[in-house]
């Protein structure tokens, strides 16, 4: 019977399971099927997600980060899961406290802090900014909305209830819209609380629900906030989860055409929760 070692490991809410194939045992192409069985509610797993350690293919890296959400379609980037991978490559010994590693979006730093379970990683400037969006949705409904990539596809929606607000229905009527064809887009639901804090809820692409927490979710969210003018960086992201993501970075000039903002940062809590092996 075939057998897969792994640890389940949870950020936020967040949770992944994760497998070491730094030794290539296992071929890629399996990666999808993987991840439709080991993130399986009750007859698997169960998970958001599902990561993989590779041996790296650039220089100055220390292992490879390859994502699957639990749907089993593939993702460049997941900011809890990239702190979750880096805090067990660190376990494995597979890298140092500071590691750069590479993902689908470009590559990461990683900053563990073993004694206090917390992982920042630093991430590629977000590209594809887009403000007021106006998206028509049923019964001539319309709402305005707000789009940045950061690392994956999230749109940004603020509103008045946080504690209301449909975020199954009306995060899945946003993320199919048409706006965001072929590639659909995540969507974060965003309360601003004061200065430097905002409440997010998260309806995930590949996981199709309302996921606890969501850290390139966290980025965006803050992101946009500053460039609207409604945060000021740093920013506490309080999530679903109640557990608090911390989002640095630096707001540059409006002529800047490249990125609005740079030297961004995401830190957090992780969680070793289990490691087991899976007998398929």
């Amino acid at each position: 019977m075939n057998k897969i070692k792994f640890a389940k490991f949870v950020s936020s809410g967040n949770d992944f399971v994760i497998i070491n194939n730094y030794d290539k045992k296992i071929h890629p192409r399996k990666y999808s099927d993987l991840a439709k069985i080991l993130c399986q509610p009750k007859f698997g797993i169960g998970a958001d997600g599902f990561l993989i350690i590779e041996p790296p293919s650039k220089k100055n890296c220390e292992f490879k980060m390859v994502y699957y959400n639990s749907d089993g379609s593939y993702a460049a980037m997941c900011g809890n899961g990239a702190r979750c991978i880096a805090y067990y490559a660190y376990e494995l010994e597979l890298c140092d406290e500071v590691v750069n590693f590479e993902t689908g979006s470009g590559i990461l730093k990683g900053i563990i802090n073993y004694k206090r379970k917390s992982v920042k990683i630093k991430v590629p400037d977000p590209k594809d900014l887009r403000l007021n969006i106006i998206l028509k949705l049923e019964n001539n409904r319309e709402i305005n909305v707000d789009f940045i990539n950061t690392g994956v596809p999230h749109t940004v929606l603020f509103v008045d209830d946080i504690d209301k607000i449909d975020a199954y229905n009306l995060g899945k009527a946003i993320r199919y819209h048409k706006e965001f064809t072929p590639d659909g887009t995540n969507v974060n639901f965003v309360k601003v609380k004061d200065d430097h804090t905002i409440y997010i809820r998260t309806y995930e692409r590949g996981v199709e629900n309302e996921t606890l927490s969501c850290g390139t979710g966290a980025l965006a969210s803050s992101i946009i906030s500053a460039i609207k003018n409604f945060v000021k960086p740093p920013v506490k992201c309080i999530t679903k989860s109640q557990d608090i993501l911390n989002v640095t970075f630096k707001k540059n000039p409006p002529e800047d055409m490249l990125s609005p903002v740079s030297e961004v940062y995401l830190e957090g809590k992780v969680k070793f929760v289990f490691e087991g092996v899976f007998y398929l």
